[in-house]
């Protein structure tokens, strides 16, 4: 599991998304295949990190800050 890969990933399918007109739209097998796999790398990551995995690098900055006020 990359963790980094899998954030792109899930980033890239929020904004096909995020563009898809859904009420514009008569056929939703996009719509579906994108939940498929955001579903998917969202799961992967989910576990990765439960087991112990480290932190997608973009995230490691909250992470080193946690804590700070």
């Amino acid at each position: 599991m990359d963790p980094n890969a899998a954030l792109s990933e899930i980033r890239s399918l929020v904004k096909r998304y995020s563009e898809i007109q859904v009420w514009d739209v008569h056929d939703l097998r996009d719509v579906v295949d994108i939940l498929i796999e955001l579903t998917g790398h969202f799961d992967g990551l989910d576990q990765w990190l439960s087991q112990g995995g480290f932190l997608p690098k973009e995230w490691e900055w909250a992470h080193s800050t946690a804590g700070r006020a």
